[in-house]
């Protein structure tokens, strides 16, 4: 049977080695066990700016509230 495992997150800009911005997810609290070795980040377009990065972030923390992964395959 699936399991779905929902937790809050905050969307964080972060940099890559060569400054191209990227967004990661930060856990509010401790992680669940299904969740803890579990890291989450998101490739934006080329040429995006780290100030756009940023507002998309803020975008996200405004208008999402968690994050539900669910696992399909039975164990």
């Amino acid at each position: 049977m699936p399991k779905t495992v929902r937790y809050s997150y905050l969307f964080k800009v972060s940099e890559y080695g060569d400054g191209t911005p990227f967004i990661s997810l930060e856990a509010r609290d401790s992680l669940p066990p299904e969740l803890k070795d579990l890291l989450v980040a998101f490739n934006l377009k080329d040429g995006t700016k780290i100030e756009r990065a940023s507002e998309i972030a803020s975008f996200l923390n405004a208008n999402l509230a968690d994050l539900a992964l669910t696992n399909l395959v039975e164990k």
